[in-house]
């Protein structure tokens, strides 16, 4: 059983990871049923769900009494925090350790890089800083041109890519992801599952049932003309 706070439940993200927790919680109830013969009544809340979900991450200082800081995670928040504008497009890259610090300062020498951001401790009291600095020195650059430069130092890097680029993405095309089923509105390309078993294979059985195509076979189940 679902329940949720109004407001919440209209989000795509909430409405997923409930799902899923839905999904491990009855796997966690028939395991108990398994090993004891006793079944439960199992209840997923999207409004607990989704606070376990996010405060994973944001718990932070909030978690002890008194508390040592607010409930955030300072690098994930700071307005900064998002792709990297290129010459002629955007690139995600992560330059985190010291040693991928260290590798880009010696490769790119931007004229703002000194001792106040030489370790990971100095740059996540500057965090804010650091990501604004590094916004203005990735726009100096194409997107190939970090990408080949960032990959040859071992940071953390690729091209932002859009939704529909995956329905021509050669790797998942490869690999048959993609399973075509006719509808009565013609071919359609689901995505398949993403998990493999080698016993049970998975596949997408069909289309969604147009509505009020199992109408009479619930009336027959129920005993109701």
């Amino acid at each position: 059983m679902l329940t949720g706070e109004p407001g919440y439940a209209a989000t795509i993200m909430a409405d997923k990871v409930a799902g899923m927790t839905a999904l491990y919680a009855t796997m966690m109830a028939l395991f108990h049923r398994e090993r004891t013969g006793e079944g439960q009544e199992v209840e997923v809340a999207m409004f607990e769900t989704m606070a376990s979900f996010m405060l994973v991450e944001h718990a932070n200082g909030a978690m002890f009494t008194p508390p040592l800081g607010p409930a955030n995670y300072p690098r994930a928040v700071t307005p900064n925090r998002r792709p990297y504008r290129t010459k002629d497009g955007h690139v995600s890259a992560l330059v985190y350790n010291d040693k991928q610090w260290t590798a880009f300062v010696r490769a790119v020498r931007p004229p703002w890089a000194d001792e106040r951001f030489a370790t990971l401790e100095q740059r996540a009291r500057r965090i804010d800083t650091v990501y604004a600095l590094l916004e203005e020195t990735f726009l100096e650059r194409t997107t190939n041109e970090w990408l080949e430069l960032l990959r040859s130092l071992d940071i953390p890097a690729a091209p932002v890519r859009t939704l529909d680029e995956l329905f021509d993405n050669p790797h998942l095309n490869e690999a048959g992801f993609f399973e075509t089923v006719d509808t009565p509105n013609g071919p359609v390309r689901f995505p398949g599952a993403p998990a493999w078993f080698s016993r049970t294979p998975g596949r997408v059985a069909g289309p969604a049932p147009r509505l009020g195509a199992h109408t009479g076979e619930v009336l027959d189940e129920l005993g109701r003309t």
